[in-house]
């Protein structure tokens, strides 16, 4: 953990995000938040834990999220936020509107002032009509929306999330830093332009923060291009909504 804390810092990062727990396999991640988290503080970055809830059972799902909240290192310490993925049908989940309130209203009262991240589908105009953004809205802090752009412009990608979802809350864009491979998609990592584009429109438009999915595939040139963007952090009052640039 110390090498992953020295190359955030040495990239300027302000965050690691860090999956921490499934339905399937509950809260499984203590042992690397008690390595990560001192680490991190220690050197002045925030860990956001995330999850994957498949809200067959909301309820069960907001216990094992609720151990990630409640979890403390040795010292006390905490994560700095939680964020559950919150993914539909083709990712074998069950998603409904109601079934996020039950699971996200579990969830809000224990994050005390830590910021409370959806991940989310970009809102495209399919989206727009099947995924519950605005079932979210009061229970959330800010949304996360994945702009895997693959063979879009990153831009008009970038100005599509923050745009159409700023109106109901804070939006930080978790952008393109893998190659899709074998799964059928763009197989060419995204580079330095297009993630400048990326970040410089997210910023223009508004969003807080901007980070990339996923640490263990991004390339050299992601890496330097991620470094050199000069997004200052934004002063946000309580709860503090993650300011990035990060990885998860």
């Amino acid at each position: 953990m110390q090498a992953v804390v020295h190359r955030a810092v040495a990239a300027g990062l302000q965050q690691i995000w860090v999956r921490a727990g499934d339905s399937q396999n509950g809260f499984y991640a203590a042992d690397q938040l008690a390595a990560l988290v001192p680490a991190a503080h220690a050197k002045g970055l925030d860990v956001i834990a995330w999850g994957f809830p498949y809200f067959y059972d909301p309820v069960g799902d907001a216990r094992w999220s609720l151990q990630v909240l409640d979890w403390r290192a040795p010292d006390g310490e905490q994560v700095d936020g939680f964020s559950p993925d919150i993914e539909m049908a083709s990712e074998g989940v069950m998603l409904s509107a109601q079934r996020v309130q039950v699971y996200l209203g579990l969830l809000r009262p224990a994050r005390g002032n830590r910021p409370l991240v959806a991940t989310v589908y970009p809102p495209t105009n399919a989206r727009l009509t099947d995924y519950p953004f605005s079932a979210m809205a009061p229970y959330v802090d800010a949304y996360a929306p994945m702009v895997y752009w693959e063979c879009r412009d990153p831009g008009s990608a970038a100005d599509e999330a923050v745009t159409r979802l700023g109106s109901m809350k804070p939006v930080h864009v978790i952008g393109q830093a893998f190659s899709f491979g074998d799964v059928g998609g763009r197989v060419v990592q995204p580079g330095a332009d297009e993630m400048d584009r990326f970040m410089g429109t997210a910023r223009r438009d508004g969003a807080i923060g901007a980070s990339f999915w996923v640490w263990q595939d991004m390339t050299g040139e992601e890496w330097n291009a991620l470094s050199a963007y000069p997004w200052a952090p934004t002063v946000i009052p309580p709860p503090v909504v993650p300011q990035l640039p990060s990885v998860h």
